[in-house]
Order: structure tokens, then C-alpha cells, then sequence
């Protein structure tokens, strides 16, 4: 028992302590992974979790004008003059949705949305039975508690999405025109 805190002489001539600081590097070590894997469960295997977060309205304002993303809890989406280079021209020679017909500036369109299993940073867009568009999550801050939804136009190996939408209501959120106010005399 004594052996364990002995000190052992290295070859510079002093003393280590081997076994209480080994433990101590093993703890260590042990605190890093954990914290390197945090998240429940349901966060890391794409559960409801995961799901919940992307639930809600989408904005990007620029230029003037402003388009809004709405991912509903029971799988649909609408899309309100959302960027048409995102949607319209990247299928080659096969269909395309019905709002690209008339090579629009914006493109306003419903369908649903899903997370790939495999890929649980990224939410797929259907319309009709064809592909509207991919948004991949980018986080805000190094610890990636709040993030955007990111579109590319093209190769998705940059280091910013060309488009970023931010999340500005969660769909359970009271709505401005559903909140009653009361004026002075009592009455709604």
C-alpha cells in the first residue's frame, strides 16, 4: 500500500510521484470525453429532440425585402419568396416545381420537410414530390447552442452559406395578433 505514493527517482535525479498522478491524467482525460459527447441521446441519434429545434419560422431579411422558412411539428413546410436561386435551375433536364416556371426573383411554395437519419445537421425540403432545397444547420457560437439554417448555392465546401436564416418564433410562441390588450376602460 505504501508503494503506491512512493517517489521514484527519474533519470534527471528527482522525484515523481507515478500513481496519483497517473489517476489524476485519467480523470482528466475522462472529463474532456465526456464533455466532448454531451448532448442527450435523443440529440446525438436525430429523436424528437433534435427535431424540436428546427420546429418554427425561418427569416432572412436583405436587400430590402425579407423571406420566411416555417417548419411545422407535423412534417410541412411553407416557404414565402424564398430565394429562387436556391430552388429554380438546378435540376438538369428534369421537372421542376411549379413557382420556377416563370424564372422568379423568389419562389413561394409548401411541402414537407424531414432530417436524414445520417445526416442529422441537415433538414431536406420537398415540393411536390421534387427536391425544393437543403438547409444545413450552422452554428452561431462555438458551442453551438443557437444556430441558423444555411443554404449554398453551389458546393457546400465553404466556410459560410451563401443564404442564413435566423429562427425568429418558435411555432408555439404567441403570435402578435393573438395577444389581447386591454384598454384603459376594461373592456378587450
Amino acid at each position: 500500500m505504501t508503494e503506491e505514493f512512493t517517489w521514484k527517482e527519474g533519470n534527471s535525479g528527482m522525484g515523481i510521484r507515478m500513481r496519483p498522478m497517473a489517476i489524476v491524467a485519467i480523470a482528466a482525460i475522462s472529463v474532456l470525453l465526456a464533455a466532448c459527447t454531451s448532448g442527450t441521446a435523443d440529440q446525438r441519434d436525430g429523436g424528437s429532440n433534435l427535431r424540436d429545434q428546427y420546429i418554427g419560422t425561418w427569416t432572412r431579411s436583405a436587400d430590402g425585402g425579407s423571406s420566411s422558412l416555417v417548419l411545422s411539428p407535423d412534417g410541412t413546410f411553407e416557404a414565402l419568396d424564398f430565394p429562387a436561386v436556391l430552388v429554380c435551375g438546378r435540376s438538369t433536364g428534369g421537372r421542376e416545381i411549379d413557382a420556377c416556371r416563370s424564372d422568379p426573383d423568389t419562389v413561394s411554395a409548401a411541402g414537407t420537410w424531414s432530417i436524414p437519419d445520417e445526416e442529422q445537421g441537415t433538414v431536406w425540403l420537398d415540393s411536390d414530390g421534387l427536391s425544393f432545397s437543403t438547409a444545413y444547420r450552422n452554428a452561431d457560437s462555438f458551442f453551438g447552442k443557437s444556430f441558423s439554417l444555411g443554404f449554398y448555392t453551389g458546393s457546400i465546401d465553404k466556410p459560410k452559406p451563401d443564404y442564413l436564416f435566423a429562427k425568429t418564433q418558435p411555432l408555439d410562441a404567441p403570435r402578435p395578433d393573438d395577444v389581447f390588450t386591454r384598454d384603459p376602460s376594461g373592456s378587450r
